[in-house]
């Protein structure tokens, strides 16, 4: 043990008026318990129980040093806040003392730590020094107050009250923490295959990470497959890695590498150091995490690019990069490292490389259409609206853009002309709200040319040019609405509204565009929609138990209805006086007609053949029935 001159001094200082001892219950403690793994490091302190002032201490605590090592040793806060004026630390082999005098120089005022309990005078930080793998049994190990063991001259655990010292043999309490670090085991190295990407015919290269706290890496076994289909493995190197340093010069290669690469993968051996006789450097890759050690280098098979029409941008190829144990090689190689001669099996990360299409790309705006519930939905994968032969039903128009504002849009749309696109209004949208200061729309139902519908907005189109927009959005939004009539003959068909360009007459070409940043944007996503013509639901009033007649039972089922709870399938044919409720009145409308010669229940019906749409509108709901007609 090595003599500390600063201790000597300390001593003398915190005992000089060592004398009988004060007879009260004082105690030290080490507190703190932590569980680490591998190399980790916790924090620790000595605490205080003093029932008279104190004005200094000396700390000694040992521990195994063979499992932990002292990172720091520090002034505790409760020496700390009254401004103790010599503070004294050593770190040792096997421990580490610490002395504290609260008031060592002029002018002399005397600072004391006040009595209390649990009151910090030492904080410490302990490292495990231990590496071993996950799975073998924690060590379980701690600290403990040593007398008379450290230091030159050796040291004790002392408080200092009233210039008198108190130990262990003056009552000072010593309550070490044998069990206040368990240390366990840390996995094994991990190597992951980091994602990769190309675009077009382009070569993309994929890094292999090595995670490692075993020890030094002296040498390395990769064997990675993919899919022959979509990708070819085009290079194998070291660039820009921990590798690379260790390549013989002018060669461009290690000591010992070998690659082969298949039609669906690949393999590296590699050995940092394989000739003995090539000096005096022990070539490693050290311990650490994050650390690069190859790359993988591949091409797309297929290259995919950008459609220049507008159409949506084709999807990204994405394949798997797997590590692959036993599949390559004669005989068969696995993934390891070397550490200390042993082979080891890392854990296995795989990854993935990405065939990014190339060209012009196309833009993040979309267009749709469909019913005006859309309104702030996600976009639909696809919508439309139905109707029946000869109904008017409401056809509105979306965009969504996630960045960009849009500062006007020109739709052009071809329709089948059993549709009549009668008006297109924005009122209500986020077009209107904004403020649109041009908007115009055009309608052209002639069969013999194509039936069409242009509409063109402007936000900003007039003085004082305000640069007005609609804001970017991830949901729909509406540009506005139009209303479109079903021909008669079309039921059971969907009638397509597609976006498309519109040569007017004069030759004025229309297209579907959104202007952002005062550009004609084209190339993005259109998706149109149909209108699908349904059959129309019809009734035979006063037939509320639907047998296809009207009768006393009819009447009955009203009664029923309102008074025991049965159910109806077909609340208009209920509805015998057309009011749009249900009640008594109905059922006595239905006898008076039946026996009295009454008034018959209202169109349609209710003789059977009489059939028809419920010409009134009323709130009873559809029929659960399946009298429908085109």
């Amino acid at each position: 043990m090595r003599r500390n001159s600063t201790f000597a001094l300390l001593v003398a200082a915190t005992l000089f008026l060592a004398g009988s001892p004060l007879l009260a219950q004082q105690s030290l403690s080490i507190t703190g318990a932590s569980t680490v793994q591998g190399t980790g490091s916790a924090s620790y302190a000595v605490e205080m129980d003093n029932t008279a002032p104190v004005e200094g201490y000396v700390v000694a605590v040992c521990f195994d040093n063979t499992a932990i090592a002292i990172d720091s040793v520090d002034i505790g806060a409760a020496a700390a806040a009254v401004s103790a004026e010599l503070f004294v630390p050593e770190i040792l082999a096997d421990g580490f003392t610490a002395g504290c005098v609260m008031d060592s120089g002029p002018p002399f005022d005397g600072q004391t730590i006040a009595p209390g309990a649990g009151q910090e005078i030492v904080a410490f930080t302990a490292s495990s020094i231990l590496v071993f793998p996950l799975g073998d049994p924690d060590v379980v190990t701690g600290f403990n107050f040593c007398d008379a063991t450290l230091n030159n001259p050796p040291l004790s655990n002392i408080l200092v009250q009233g210039g008198l010292s108190i130990g262990s043999g003056e009552g000072l309490g010593l309550n070490d923490a044998p069990n206040a670090m368990t240390i366990q085991g840390i996995p094994p190295a991990s190597l992951t295959i980091n994602d990769g990407s190309a675009a077009g015919a382009a070569t993309g290269c994929v890094s292999i990470e090595l995670d490692n706290d075993l020890g030094d890496v002296q040498g390395f076994v990769l064997a990675i497959s993919h899919d022959e289909a979509a990708l070819d493995l085009v290079d194998v190197n070291f660039d820009g890695t921990a590798t690379e340093i260790w390549l013989v010069p002018g060669t461009g290669e290690l000591e010992f590498q070998v690659v082969n690469i298949y039609p669906n993968g690949g393999t590296l051996g590699a050995v940092l150091d394989f000739d003995p006789t090539s000096g005096p450097l022990q070539p490693v890759i050290p311990a650490g995490q994050d650390i690069l050690i190859a790359n993988f280098c591949y091409s797309c098979d297929n290259p995919i690019i950008y459609p220049l029409d507008g159409s949506p941008a084709p999807p990204a190829q994405v394949t798997d990069l797997t590590f692959a144990d036993g599949v390559f090689g004669s005989p068969a190689l696995n993934n390891v490292i070397v550490v200390e001669g042993q082979s080891i099996s890392p854990l296995q990360n795989n990854g993935q490389f990405t065939c990014e299409p190339v060209g012009v790309p196309v833009e993040d705006t979309a267009f749709y259409c469909g019913p005006a519930s859309l309104e702030n939905t996600a976009p639909p994968a696809a919508s439309g609206v139905t109707g029946t032969e000869g109904e008017t039903v409401e056809l509105c128009f979306f965009y969504t853009d996630p960045n960009d504002n849009l500062q006007g849009v020109q739709i052009a749309t071809c329709h089948d002309c059993d549709l009549t696109f009668n008006s297109f209004e924005i009122a209500g949208s986020i077009f209107d709200e904004v403020g649109a200061e041009f908007f115009t729309a055009g309608f052209d139902n002639d069969p013999d040319g194509g039936c069409h519908m242009t509409v063109g907005i402007l936000l900003d189109a007039l003085p004082p040019f305000d640069n007005q927009t609609v804001p970017p959005t991830e949901t729909l939004l509406a540009i506005g609405c139009a209303s479109v009539t079903i021909a008669a003959g079309t039921c059971g068909t969907d009638l397509a509204v597609e976006f498309c360009d519109y040569n007017q007459p004069g030759n004025v070409l229309i297209e579907t565009i959104a202007i952002i940043d005062y550009e004609s944007i084209q190339n993005f996503e259109k998706n149109g929609c149909a209108v699908s013509v349904v059959p129309e639901e019809v009734i035979q009033r006063g037939d509320c138990n639907t047998d296809d007649k009207v009768d006393l039972a009819d009447a009955a089922t009203i009664l029923g209805w309102q008074f025991q709870g049965l159910g109806i399938d077909c609340p208009d044919a209920c509805d015998a006086n057309d009011d749009g409720k249900i009640n008594l009145a109905d059922s006595v409308l239905i006898m008076n007609y039946l026996f009295l010669g009454g008034a018959a229940p209202a169109d349609p019906g209710p003789i059977d053949g009489n059939e028809g749409p419920d010409p009134t509108e009323d709130t009873l709901g559809p029929c659960n029935t399946s009298d429908h007609t085109c």
